[in-house]
């Protein structure tokens, strides 16, 4: 009996090294430089095959989040439940920011939706499906570029999304909960420096603030803006979706909290590539 208690501890540490060690979560997962690999994204503004583990929390801008990539790109995933939020999105757009030193400054930039829609500024009406949709189609309909910057020579410029040019792709779309996704696609091959060497690169998701009415615009605002990048992953939480919330409104005005409405949210990671396994 002894001998076999033995054996048993003996055994132990092997099966540790070769049975357990291959779990659904990365080992990496939740430290420092957090990244994931997954296969079979489509990009297509649909998340159904986005796993809720990927996402993270951003509590600022009120959005949940995912970065993943496979061999040859990375994938990006954005759910905007909260509508005023999704009006600074349609009036200014979404940029993802890289930066090959880990800094919070972009080398490179994917400005998609690129935004515009300044009549999109009034406060909806929840009730009028119709009008929603109809809001929803024409965004659509009028959403049809991106723009690139700081990427190898050949690449940059405006493009248009369903193109698949230099395999760089984007979408956006509304699910049946009126949430907004997001969902892009950037190879490794478009950036000037190697991403996929182990030193950990930054990306962020910025969501770009309003631009104030005319007649708002005071000192405050032709000083620049935010020329300093927010930190905001620090205040993220892993894991699970959350929900956002619908209660800011989507009004134009400098008052309160509808100040936010002309603020960036800036959403920093710090990565490394992900490696299969």
């Amino acid at each position: 009996m002894q001998m076999k208690l033995f054996a048993l501890i003996m055994a132990f540490p092997v099966m540790s090294t070769f049975g357990f060690t291959r779990t659904s979560d990365h080992p990496d997962k939740g430290k420092k430089y957090p990244f994931f690999y997954k296969e079979g994204i489509v990009v297509n503004g649909n998340s159904s095959e986005w796993e809720n583990s990927l996402f993270n929390f951003n509590k600022q801008a009120q959005v949940n989040y995912a970065i993943v990539n496979d061999t040859c790109a990375f994938y990006f995933c954005i759910r905007i439940a909260d509508e005023a939020e999704q009006m600074k999105v349609f009036r200014s757009g979404i940029e993802i920011r890289f930066n090959s030193k880990g800094k919070k400054k972009a080398e490179a930039t994917l400005h998609f939706p690129i935004g515009g829609r300044t009549d999109m500024g009034g406060r909806m009406d929840m009730g009028d499906r119709r009008d929603r949709k109809r809001m929803h189609l024409m965004f659509l309909l009028q959403m049809q570029d991106m723009e690139l910057t700081g990427f190898k020579n050949g690449v940059n410029g405006f493009q248009n999304i369903k193109s698949g040019k230099n395999g760089i792709m984007a979408a956006v779309n509304w699910d049946s909960t009126n949430v907004m996704v997001y969902e892009a696609r950037v190879p490794f091959s478009v950036f000037a420096a190697d991403f996929r060497a182990v030193t950990p690169i930054a990306v962020g998701i910025v969501i770009k603030g309003a631009q104030k009415p005319r007649q708002e615009q005071g000192e405050r605002t032709q000083e620049g803006g935010q020329g300093e990048m927010q930190g905001g992953h620090g205040q993220d939480r892993p894991g699970g979706m959350h929900p956002g919330g619908m209660g800011r409104e989507g009004q134009m005005n400098g008052s309160g909290d509808n100040q936010k409405m002309f603020e960036d949210d800036e959403i920093w990671q710090s990565i490394v590539v992900a490696k299969k396994e």
